[in-house]
């Protein structure tokens, strides 16, 4: 790629002049001016379009007209820009727990370090919102989506190359985005699913000969170039955000043209590849469950994800009214494959074989993808398998990397016990220094709240969020359920405003001891909707917004 970077000095009296160092490197002197900026623009000339050979534009020039046009407004105007640009986003959800305390006044560092001694809400509700303005950042429609490090990389040689990790890690990034409301967000990774599909196919072509459709590696970069372990079902997991985007929007038009293909395309590939046993069953050759375990037939990471991708490509064929003959294989396809199952110790399996030892607290919790953030399994509909997570998921333990509590979070949001899920986010919550030491016997985050997953992942916080999003609301089963995972520690009192529900629905509510005392629904045209409130099932109209 080609780059630039370019800034324009002005000042307000005295004089700037060039002069050399004493490493005899050129400086900038300013002397006897009363004030002045620095205006800095930068860029490269990637494109997208692999049709354009991923590069666009010189640089040089983009970063000239911007800064032509920076200049010509003044400093506050600009940053009044800037604030205004970014709380149009940012001021779409709004989220209380608890009262105010004083602790809100000290520095950041503080109130973290406090909050392992006392409970303090503020931190709670704040690290969601950070989690939001990482997002809103790092990931903004025409741009690349946010990676491993989201824009907050400080090296040429980053921990995984600041890549696309295809195995959770890119998927968690974007598990926020609908429900606190940054929609817009989404796109770039939508985007970027949309940019990688050419070489992708050449590249199954080349491992998976004969077999239509796409897949990819564990690494991915933003040409869509590859490395590590093929994940087979990396590709249907990235459907999974396309099926998600229209099923929160709602959106005809975006699903018609643009996820439609991909999810068939996906499908088409597992079509293609699974294998069609004597007995009957169906099942996914040479799995791995990341990131552990052998390489065989049937692993249920793999079964639960397809099952997600054909799950999601038959309600858009539904919703679309197409491509029925096809609906109607790839359905006949879902109900073959091998289904969850239940272990000698009542574990939800991560193989076929039952070789699953509960004394394993490995990060990966791969085999519970059904649970979140597939819909496979819930409480409601599966109970046994429900509990068999349980199970599973307590084997593995509380304590672990950043990423993986987060994931955890969601999880037990999924279970409907808010006090375990809370449990674990007080776990992410505690001070580490910048080697991932901790100060108080177990670690989450640095001074500056990033996750401290070392030596810094943004997954973490971006799965943090979505975790407390999950605890106050959930609708992956056909209807709006309204504080399903409340812990004890929130019941007293909160408010939230902005929250998204599947269905293009946007939710306010208030609760107090622990039930709703208020909410509301709102939707661009009203229509009835079934809520769960306190315990009880309502048709609910909504409200145009």
């Amino acid at each position: 790629m080609s780059y630039a970077a370019a800034a324009q000095i002005e000042h307000d009296g005295g004089r700037l002049f060039i002069e050399t160092g004493e490493d005899s490197k050129p400086q900038m002197r300013l002397e006897n001016v009363n004030s002045f900026r620095i205006l800095l623009a930068a860029a490269t000339n990637y494109s997208n379009l692999r049709s354009e050979h991923w590069r666009s534009g010189d640089p040089l020039q983009k970063i000239q007209e911007q800064l032509n046009q920076a200049t010509k407004l003044t400093s506050n105007e600009l940053k009044e820009r800037h604030i205004a640009d970014y709380q149009s986003l940012f001021n779409r959800f709004k989220l209380k727990i608890g009262k105010r305390s004083k602790s809100v006044r000290l520095p950041t560092k503080k109130r973290v370090a406090l909050y392992s001694k006392k409970y303090a809400s503020e931190i709670e509700t704040l690290l969601v919102q950070y989690g939001r303005y990482l997002l809103i950042s790092s990931s903004r429609e025409g741009g690349l989506p946010a990676n491993l490090q989201g824009l907050w990389n400080n090296s040429n040689n980053p921990p995984w190359r600041s890549d696309y990790h295809s195995n959770i890690n890119v998927q968690m990034n974007y598990w926020l985005a609908e429900s606190t409301n940054l929609a817009t967000c989404h796109r770039p990774y939508l985007d970027y699913i949309q940019s990688i599909r050419a070489v992708k196919k050449e590249h199954t072509q080349q491992e998976f000969p004969g077999v239509r459709g796409w897949t990819v590696r564990t690494e991915n970069n933003i040409f869509g170039g590859e490395s590590f372990h093929w994940n087979t079902p990396g590709s249907a997991w990235f459907a999974q955000a396309l099926w998600e985007h229209y099923a929160y929007n709602q959106d005809k038009h975006y699903l018609k043209k643009f996820a439609y293909p991909i999810l068939k395309e996906v499908c088409e590939f597992w079509d293609d590849q699974l294998k069609r046993r004597d007995d009957g069953t169906v099942v996914a050759p040479n799995g791995w469950s990341p990131e552990h375990g052998p390489r065989e037939d049937g692993v249920s990471h793999d079964q639960q994800i397809i099952y997600d991708l054909f799950t999601n490509y038959v309600e858009a064929c539904d919703s679309l009214q197409i491509d029925i003959a096809y609906r109607n294989d790839i359905a006949k396809l879902r109900d073959k494959l091998l289904k969850p199952q239940i272990g000698r110790w009542g574990q939800l399996q991560e193989w076929e074989t039952d070789r699953d030892d509960p004394e394993n607290t490995h990060r990966h919790v791969s085999h519970l993808f059904a649970l979140h953030p597939g819909r496979q399994i819930s409480i409601n509909n599966t109970p046994e398998l429900a509990e068999a997570a349980r199970v599973s998921l307590s084997a593995r333990g509380d304590e672990s990397t950043g990423w993986s509590m987060a994931w955890k979070m969601n999880f037990w949001a999924r279970l409907q016990d808010g006090n375990h899920a809370y449990k674990i986010l007080r776990n992410f919550i505690k001070l580490v220094d910048s080697e991932g030491i901790d100060y108080d016997g177990g670690g989450g985050v640095y001074e500056n709240l990033l996750c401290a997953h070392p030596p810094f992942q943004i997954d973490g916080n971006l799965g943090y969020a979505a975790g407390v999003a999950e605890m106050l609301i959930q609708s992956q089963e056909g209807f709006i359920d309204l504080l399903p995972a409340i812990p004890e520690e929130w019941e007293a009192e909160g408010e939230v405003s902005g929250l998204r529900a599947r269905g293009n629905i946007t939710v306010d509510m208030k609760w107090r001891n622990g039930e709703v005392v208020s909410y509301k629904l709102f939707s661009d045209a009203e229509k009835m909707v079934r809520v769960k409130v306190n315990g009880e099932f309502k048709d609910i109209a909504t409200q145009r917004l």
